[in-house]
């Protein structure tokens, strides 16, 4: 008796079902990347609202309230270094 294996891929491959890259123009490429990028930025958000409150619900289980406030950004140019031989 011989044993078959036999390989199911299910609906094809990934690179199968999915639209080429190569096959897209510059307008679509371009709205892929701006929702991608929005979808990141998106997530990015939630994983840091979610780590806020896990940090605030931890603190307060121990007594402790903890107030998590944005940085203050920089205005204008950083300083320039100094040169070495100065």
């Amino acid at each position: 008796m011989t044993n078959h294996i036999i390989i199911d891929p299910g609906a094809g491959a990934p690179q199968e079902r999915a639209p080429r890259l190569q096959d897209k123009s510059d307008a679509e490429l371009q709205d892929l990347i701006s929702a991608a990028t929005a979808l990141l930025e998106e997530r990015g958000a939630k994983r840091k609202q979610d780590a806020i409150a896990q940090i605030q619900r931890l603190a307060k289980e121990q007594g402790l309230n903890v107030k998590i406030d944005k940085p203050k950004r920089r205005r204008g140019r950083p300083p320039k270094a100094k040169a070495a031989n100065s």
